[in-house]
């Protein structure tokens, strides 16, 4: 429904903010809005050929892949806004690659809380056998509390091929031997002692 509201002070000045920021990125100065069209003109006659297209696509796939643009620290801060988004409510409402993103860094986090609990490095994890009880253990681990996929536990536990995540969480979660039960009892304190 369309309103004949005026903006707020507040909105006016976020909306100069980022219309300065845009004019800014080109490289134009704030006064500049008429280098801005003459910027679009010139994409527009760029896309009209086929070699601008192409060099456009190129330009743009990788954002097309990803789910924010910014530095790393921007990457950090919105998965914090994430995180308090998705207090008390329902994963399913959201879809996608951002939660998919968003589900990697909170496993990544929740693995690094269990690695030192257990007093161990990724590096020394990576070194370890496929099969050894500490893998067995925090694959097990991550994906009781996560919703990562097999592949990545995999991947970042270097457990070889994926199918050994399913056979270490049964492993772990069915008659675990005393050394799996041991590391088991060990993140059950990180979980009362330091919730995540």
């Amino acid at each position: 429904m369309l309103t004949n509201r005026q903006p707020t002070r507040n909105e006016a000045l976020r909306e100069r903010r980022e219309i300065n920021g845009l004019l800014g990125s080109l490289g134009l100065g704030p006064k500049e809005v008429k280098g801005y069209e003459v910027y679009l003109e010139g994409r527009v006659l760029e896309l009209g050929r086929r070699a601008g297209r192409k060099e456009l696509e190129a330009e743009w796939a990788a954002l097309r892949r990803g789910w924010f643009v910014g530095n790393e620290g921007y990457l950090e801060k919105l998965q914090k806004h994430l995180d308090q988004g998705m207090k008390g409510r329902q994963r399913e409402s959201h879809s996608g690659e951002a939660k998919a993103a968003h589900d990697a860094a909170a496993a990544e986090r929740e693995l690094q809380r269990a690695l030192r609990a257990l007093s161990l490095s990724a590096a020394a994890v990576g070194r370890m056998p496929k099969g050894a009880p500490e893998k067995v253990v925090l694959a097990w681990w991550l994906r009781r509390r996560m919703t990562v996929s097999l592949r990545w536990v995999s991947e970042r536990l270097g457990m070889g091929h994926y199918s050994r995540v399913t056979q270490a969480v049964h492993r772990a979660g069915r008659r675990p031997s005393w050394k799996l039960n041991r590391i088991q009892r060990k993140l059950a304190r990180l979980e009362t002692l330091n919730p995540a």
